[in-house]
């Protein structure tokens, strides 16, 4: 359901945080039973998952109880090797936990380009919360590698968001607000051994919002990160 997660994208690959819209886009990356049928050609790839549409909780070293209570289809459309397009669909049951008795219909779709050193997402996702308000997100980024050792990068995302203020006494809770947030950021390739390398960076980001946020989340606020990644494959 979806694009590939944040993690597994070569445009998202250093950066060190998830997107703001992670949970339109790539919440269903983990989950605890999946069974999934697909079929494949070069060019175009059909898939169907069932699935347990509730999140795992905190304590994630126990193993919880698979059930396959949702369900989603997925189709690819690979026309070249540098473009994939994909639109998936999918129904989840009570994915979140702080929202008991409400699932979900979730709608999304992608465009992915990558060639030579540049990568690139572009995605929309449509929460439809039955019962509920709909929820929509979009999402652009992109990497690119300058050299060997040098990659720049950024990620612009726009989101209709009601948990903002998780306090319920709060006369804000369960408000919908649409918040913008742009991060641009740098990054130094360190080879150690064979395919292990590490990354040393930065990013700094900036958000748009409505003023009835300000006195929560200030009236400019900007935010950066110093960062580290050991990964395999940089």
């Amino acid at each position: 359901l979806g694009p590939s997660a944040f993690m597994h994208r070569g445009s998202a690959r250093y950066q060190p945080m998830s997107p703001i819209t992670h949970h339109w886009f790539d919440s269903t990356h983990i989950t605890y039973g999946v069974v999934t049928a697909g079929y494949a050609t070069p060019a175009f790839q059909l898939e169907a998952s069932a699935f347990k549409g509730r999140e795992p909780d905190e304590h994630r070293w126990n193993i919880e109880t698979p059930r396959l209570d949702s369900w989603s289809v997925r189709g690819t459309w690979t026309p070249s090797p540098f473009w994939a397009v994909q639109v998936s669909h999918g129904r989840l049951k009570e994915p979140e936990a702080q929202h008991p008795g409400e699932d979900e219909n979730r709608s999304t779709a992608s465009v992915q380009y990558a060639r030579g050193g540049l990568a690139t997402t572009f995605a929309y996702s449509l929460k439809d919360r039955v019962p509920g308000e709909k929820l929509s997100a979009f999402l652009a980024e992109a990497t690119y590698e300058l050299s060997a050792r040098h990659a720049v990068f950024g990620r612009v995302e726009n989101v209709a968001n009601d948990e903002l203020f998780p306090d319920e006494g709060d006369p804000l809770h369960d408000t919908k607000f649409r918040v913008t947030k742009a991060e641009v950021g740098y990054a130094y390739r360190v080879p150690i051994v064979g395919p292990l390398g590490l990354a040393l960076g930065g990013t700094v980001a900036a958000y748009a919002k409505p003023a009835a946020l300000e006195a929560a989340y200030g009236k400019t606020p900007v935010s950066w990160t110093l960062f580290s990644k050991l990964a395999v494959g940089l």
